[in-house]
């Protein structure tokens, strides 16, 4: 078996990043170790960092994303060293209902147990994400009592 070194990390971290542009979140979760911590500095609208622990956690926080959004995610650039692994990463995101996109990139610290992802750390613009997700929420609720008022 091939020792982790840069090359099969990022072959790791880009078919993760590749099966979450599907939409397959089992793929995508076929590289996590069932141990992993996802860790993500803009988890909510106070600035407290956002944390997950354990696959099955992860798997629903994703699910829900997916559930209101499609998504995809690109590794732009990747370095690896003593088992971790930084990336840039370009992000996409499209509400469904409201059609508001959100891109750019972020950063990710990635650490490695083997050949699976034991955590998973996130840098993204806060503020930018958390202004998206408020003008989605601002939106629906206008949409949502624009329709009740129409049924009536």
């Amino acid at each position: 078996m091939k020792k982790l070194d840069a090359e099969l990390a990022r072959e790791i971290l880009d078919s993760a990043h590749n099966a979450w542009s599907r939409g397959d979140v089992e793929a995508m979760l076929a590289y996590y170790d069932d141990d992993v911590t996802y860790w993500c500095n803009a988890g909510s609208l106070d600035g407290i960092p956002y944390i997950i622990q354990g696959k099955q956690g992860l798997r629903t926080f994703l699910r829900s994303i997916l559930a209101v959004a499609e998504s995809a995610t690109a590794t732009e650039h990747f370095q690896f060293e003593d088992g971790i692994g930084r990336a840039k990463v370009e992000a996409y995101i499209r509400h469904r209902r409201t059609g508001h996109v959100l891109s750019g990139c972020y950063r990710q610290i990635v650490t490695y147990r083997g050949r699976k992802i034991v955590r998973l750390d996130e840098y993204h613009d806060a503020a930018k994400m958390a202004a998206f997700w408020r003008m989605v929420t601002c939106d629906e609720a206008a949409e949502n009592s624009k329709t009740a008022e129409d049924s009536q």
